[in-house]
């Protein structure tokens, strides 16, 4: 019986050998890591975003225009067609090409809203602005910045995908969480206010420069969130043009609104992987741009970039 046992076990051995080496590979040695890529292969992403509808908006379109870039603009359609700000009539005209986004009915701050105040805020905004403008509305600026993460399912409830806040990272981080989205930078925005020394607002427009350099510099994927308001620019044009000019016509750049960038983020969740990593199905209706890279030999890793058209299946050889 012992010898029986025996010569069983050494054929299963022998059966499972065999069956392993017919893989060309194992999970003991292959170590598959998928990184997105920004369309068109594309590593750096720039998101434009500006607060308030003010009239000072008119001359920053155009500089965007100018530079074939795109902005998105948070809006308090209660406060159009006051004193200093756009009009009601102009918004299909001026903003034209770019993305229209929530700042608030009246621009309240949202710490401590109820939720029938978020209902108004958010939801009569958004109805005003869709009415006024033509486009579908999707996302938010929260005034002052302030924002209840309790009323996050409100929102989502009145149709909000993305909601910005005013904590600068200094860093080009792809959000996790799209409705507490933290930007990199605010756009000279602590330059030029009264009471400030010369050497501080050097010094402001000294970093925003710098990190500028830094998203031009980085191999990682990168997003550039910078953010203001038009109205802080009256003696600050020249270097608005000047940062525009820069950042423009890069061709490792995804130029993007703030909801073009999450519907593609969101499309490149809903992939399909297989475990082993080398098969995927894109069920969304945008390509996907991604990148696998074998860590097997830490000393040469080896990278494939792989296209996924919208409603179509991908395989990595083994």
């Amino acid at each position: 019986m012992k010898k029986i046992c025996l010569v069983l076990l050494i054929i299963f051995s022998f059966s499972k050998v065999k069956a392993q080496d017919s893989l060309k590979w194992s999970t003991k040695n292959r170590n598959l890591s998928i990184q997105l890529l920004f369309p068109d292969w594309k590593s750096k992403a720039l998101i434009l975003s500006f607060d308030d509808g003010r009239v000072e908006d008119r001359k920053l379109v155009a500089l965007l225009n100018e530079y074939n870039l795109k902005g998105t603009f948070h809006l308090n359609s209660g406060r159009l067609s006051t004193p200093g700000t756009v009009n009601h009539d102009e918004l299909k005209s001026l903003y034209g090409g770019h993305e229209l986004s929530l700042h608030g009915y009246n621009h309240q701050g949202m710490t401590h809203l109820s939720n029938i105040d978020y209902i108004y805020e958010i939801g009569e905004d958004r109805r005003t602005l869709e009415q006024i403008s033509g486009q579908l509305i999707r996302g938010l600026a929260y005034p002052f910045g302030s924002y209840n993460v309790d009323a996050i399912p409100t929102m989502r409830d009145l149709g909000i995908e993305y909601a910005r806040t005013v904590a600068d990272t200094y860093a080009f981080d792809v959000p996790k969480n799209f409705l507490v989205w933290h930007p990199s930078i605010h756009m000279f925005g602590k330059a030029g206010y009264m009471g400030n020394l010369p050497e501080d607002d050097k010094k402001e427009y000294e970093r925003f420069d710098a990190l500028t350099e830094s998203f031009f510099e980085t191999e990682n994927l990168a997003l550039y969130y910078v953010w203001g308001h038009s109205w802080e620019y009256t003696d600050k044009w020249d270097r608005v043009s000047r940062f525009f000019e820069k950042v423009s016509g890069k061709k490792n750049i995804f130029y993007t609104t703030h909801i073009d960038l999450v519907d593609y983020l969101n499309a490149y969740k809903r992939m399909i992987i297989s475990v082993d990593k080398t098969q995927f199905f894109n069920p969304n209706s945008t390509t996907l741009y991604i990148k696998v890279t074998d860590y097997t030999d830490l000393n040469n890793p080896k990278s494939q970039k792989i296209l996924i058209p919208a409603g179509s299946s991908a395989k990595i050889d083994r």
